[in-house]
């Protein structure tokens, strides 16, 4: 729920409601989350333009008000942004943005290097030419609520590979973009010792993220994980969470709104799932670090009540491999499998006699989010490719887009795969 606003009033809510009436053209100060004289006449101007009553008081009528986005029925008519571009359009452009999740900054029309970046990202999300621009095409897709499919018509380039098995650094792209798989962590914590209040050092590419636990959580819904998914909840204010659930709801295409962390974590899915993790980048982002310490801690109790976890709080839970016809055959998924990659013989069989026995479309799904998890601008065409450019120490990301091509696969397919990879 909102807060309710009137003159006094301090915090960051009172700096949410200036950027908002900011960005509709009510307000002119300074962003600075003091309620005074200037936000009360700008939020009387606003209620009464909008049919509220005008009592200077920001109640749930005037928030909902406010974060309406009025969007024109087409892209025609609207103006091309570019850097150093300001005014209502640039404001318009930011609100959009930042409820899709790739824009963090200000409201305030000035179209700066955070909005040239957060366009970029949204760009190579949604396979527009990346220019860091607002052209039709971008207006367009940014008028849309929720991505429906993650297949963008990007261009497949061939990497071209060295004979020799030493890999080849990618070159970064000129203006390199975040992830939107999983978003950099800033705190971490020790497994001895949970509740630290001091400053926390940046965790390692292996804690889990709300990406890693929803991916596992809506394969296997073990009951250490529903502990540690209510226990979140529990430590989340009814505000964060209502923003939450809405984001949600968006980016599943859902007609009815989550009322539980455990319901959206459990729907996790492929179809939606660069939207999902935007929704879920931006829960983490707004956790208290003892939140998400605790929540970690509890996700690692696997021996629920005993107090016996098996893993540190920072290790993602892994699939677990579909039971096989043959008791003698290890199975082996493509997450451990790209760990313990060496290039012989028998890996690079049994990496191309996967990728021919699995359908076009699913490998070119794969491939595009394996480039958005790398950072790369080119789109790799064989498992050969990415195996040798996995580096989970830059990338942690790429575990996730493998994740979702082991979920893709069949008992058949892993079998097959597990035999040709450990053939001697």
């Amino acid at each position: 729920m909102d807060s309710i606003l009137r003159q006094g009033s301090k915090g960051s809510a009172v700096a949410e409601l200036q950027q908002l009436l900011q960005s509709k053209g009510f307000y002119s100060g300074k962003i600075d989350g003091d309620f005074g004289a200037g936000t009360t006449n700008a939020v009387l101007k606003f209620q009464k333009e909008n049919g509220l009553v005008p009592d200077g008081i920001v109640g749930s009528s005037s928030w909902a008000k406010l974060r309406v986005v009025v969007i024109p029925t087409s892209a025609q008519g609207l103006p091309t942004l570019l850097p150093g571009s300001k005014g209502a359009a640039v404001s318009q452009a930011q609100q959009l943005l930042k409820d899709k999740g790739y824009y963090q900054g200000r409201i305030d029309g000035d179209f700066g290097v955070g909005t040239r970046d957060a366009i970029a990202a949204f760009q190579r999300a949604n396979g527009l030419t990346i220019d860091g621009k607002v052209g039709e095409q971008t207006w367009k897709k940014l008028q849309v609520p929720a991505i429906a499919d993650v297949t963008p018509p990007v261009t497949v380039v061939e990497i071209v590979r060295p004979s020799s098995p030493t890999p080849t650094p990618v070159t970064p792209s000129p203006t390199p973009t975040p992830s939107i798989f999983v978003p950099s962590p800033t705190i971490s914590v020790t497994a001895n010792n949970p509740s630290v209040s001091t400053p926390l050092p940046v965790p390692s590419a292996s804690a889990i993220s709300l990406v890693d636990a929803a991916n596992s959580y809506s394969r296997a819904r073990l009951p250490n994980q529903t502990a540690a998914i209510n226990n979140l909840q529990a430590s989340v204010t009814p505000e964060i969470l209502q923003q939450f659930f809405q984001r949600w709801q968006i980016a599943s295409g859902q007609a009815t709104t989550s009322t539980s962390l455990q319901d959206a974590l459990g729907g996790y899915n492929s179809a939606q799932m660069l939207n999902q993790n935007l929704a879920l980048q931006w829960l983490q982002s707004q956790l208290l670090s003892q939140s998400l310490a605790q929540f970690r801690q509890d996700w690692s109790n696997l021996n629920a009540g005993t107090g016996t976890g098996t893993t540190t709080p920072f290790t993602p839970t892994q699939p677990t491999p579909p039971p096989t016809n043959n008791p003698q055959l290890q199975l082996i998924n493509l997450t451990a499998a790209v760990k313990v990659y060496t290039r012989t013989a028998n890996q690079l069989t049994a990496l191309e006699n996967l990728q021919a026995s699995l359908p076009l479309q699913t490998m070119q799904q794969f491939f595009q989010r394996w480039a958005l998890a790398s950072g790369q601008t080119a789109i790799a065409i064989s498992l050969v490719d990415v195996f040798q450019d996995y580096d989970s120490e830059k990338f942690s990301s790429q575990v996730t887009a493998l994740q979702w091509l082991e979920k893709e696969l069949t008992t058949a397919n892993l079998e097959k795969f597990s035999k040709d990879w450990q053939t001697i």
